[in-house]
């Protein structure tokens, strides 16, 4: 085999234990920042979108008893390089908002998908809940 193909082929490899640990790291702060979101609130995460049409986005909702959502995240881009940012548009929003048709108007369509599955899933978990204690 040429020297030149094994360069290759070593910058391939390279580059691909590069951007694992580039995600690595991008999915561990995005962890980090959903973990503190615990203290205000039951936490869940939800994800809508394609990876390559329109990328996707990844939302984290911190909700209290009364449902409303006190602490919102969001994570979007088409890079490794993307962190997690807060929501404001969200925050002291019903979730029963987040599943109607309630207007939010910052939220690109892949975020506000996220956060209503994000919601979906709180409530699947209450009904879940709800049944083994009946």
């Amino acid at each position: 085999m040429p020297a030149s193909w094994i360069l290759v082929l070593a910058a391939v490899v390279a580059g691909w234990a590069v951007q694992l640990l580039l995600a690595y790291k991008q999915s561990m702060a995005f962890n980090a920042a959903v973990r503190d979101l615990r203290r205000s609130g039951t936490v869940s995460v939800g994800a809508a979108g394609r990876r390559y049409r329109g990328g996707r986005a990844f939302v984290a909702l911190a909700v209290d008893e009364h449902g409303i959502i006190r602490e919102a995240l969001t994570l979007r881009g088409f890079t490794t390089f993307a962190r997690a940012r807060p929501v404001p548009a969200l925050i002291d929003a019903r979730t029963n908002h987040v599943l109607g048709d309630k207007d939010f108007p910052t939220l690109s369509t892949q975020q506000r998908d996220a956060a209503r599955q994000a919601v979906e899933l709180l409530r699947a978990r209450d009904r879940t809940a709800a049944r083994a204690t009946a």
